[in-house]
Formats: C-alpha cells, sequence, structure tokens
C-alpha cells in the first residue's frame, strides 16, 4: 500500500508541501548525514575497507536512525535505498577531496606505486598486447586514465553499499517495530 504525501503529512505532523514526494526531508536528513559522510570518506582514504565496508553502513544506520527519532513517519527500504544513495554520494565526495589532496601532496610517491604495480601485472602477462596496453597506463595520460576508471569504480562501491545499507537498515527497523502476534 502507497501512502500519499497527504497521509505521510498527517502521521508525521509536519505539512504535506514540506514532505516532498519521496516522503523524505532531504534537508534534514543531509544536515545529520554530512557531518559522518565527511568522516567515513576521510577513513575510506585512510583504511578504505573499514571506510567503505563498516563506517558506511553504520554511520548510515546512526544517520536514518537519527533521522526516524525525529521524523517517525513509516518508510519504506526504497525510501533508506534513497538515503543510501544520498550518504553513500556525500561520503564519496569527501572521499574524492581527501584521495585528490593526497595525491597532490605525494605525486611522485602515487606514480611510482601504481607504476610498479602495473608493470608487475604487466610482467606476469604473456600476452604482448596486453603488456603494451599496461605500459600504456605508465604514461601521464594513462594514469590519469586509470585514476579516473578507479574513482567511478570507488564510487559504484559507495552508491551499491549505501543502497544496500539503507534499505536493509529501514526493512529491519521496520521488521523490530511490527507486533509480535
Amino acid at each position: 500500500m502507497e501512502l500519499t504525501t497527504e497521509q505521510i503529512a498527517a502521521v508525521s505532523g509536519v505539512p504535506a508541501n514540506l514532505v516532498g514526494r519521496s516522503g523524505i526531508q532531504w534537508k534534514s536528513f543531509a544536515r545529520t548525514a554530512a557531518p559522518m559522510a565527511a568522516f567515513t570518506g576521510l577513513l575510506t582514504v585512510l583504511l578504505p575497507a573499514l571506510g567503505l565496508f563498516v563506517l558506511l553502513p553504520a554511520s548510515l544506520i546512526v544517520a536514518i536512525y537519527i533521522y526516524r527519532r525525529t521524523r517517525p513517519a513509516p518508510m519504506r527500504g526504497g525510501q533508506g535505498a534513497r538515503m543510501g544513495a544520498l550518504m553513500g554520494l556525500l561520503s564519496f565526495g569527501s572521499f574524492l577531496v581527501f584521495f585528490l589532496i593526497a595525491i597532490y601532496l605525494n605525486q611522485p610517491k602515487y606514480r611510482e606505486i601504481i607504476v610498479g604495480k602495473i608493470q608487475e601485472i604487466a610482467a606476469q602477462n604473456p600476452d604482448q598486447q596486453a603488456q603494451q596496453m599496461l605500459q600504456w597506463f605508465a604514461t601521464t595520460d594513462g594514469l590519469i586514465t586509470f585514476t579516473i576508471m578507479f574513482l567511478v569504480t570507488i564510487l559504484v562501491f559507495f552508491l551499491i553499499i549505501g543502497m544496500s545499507s539503507g534499505a536493509l537498515a529501514v526493512s529491519l527497523a521496520k521488521a523490530r517495530n511490527r507486533p509480535q502476534l
């Protein structure tokens, strides 16, 4: 059963024009999520696995919990997924800033690490064409392309983890709040 904006507004006590089509007050959620997303992005630069797979879901769960305490309207998993997508985008934005600062401050070291890995992979691959392509990634243009491909991949991870964590958090909270028969 799909709730209308008016029904959500009546349950939550918020005027219908402030709820929006999704039933989420984005400004309110973003104010809660932004500081946690900034910390998540920073930690993901320093410790990628911990930031992405532990802190992002945990901070999203906390942000949704805080949001739901002030806005107790019923939520669906899709709304949680959209909230997770926003948290993922905010976290990625923070990650991007800190990542680019780290690269800028350590350009020679970054280049050395990436080129070293590319050459190591190229040496293990017997295909001549694959070796040539991998050697192209060691050039300046190739390194920029490689970095952009890496960032797009990380963005996809942030979105997938955020959306799935948000949907799961809302669904589990809904299941926990159901009356027992």
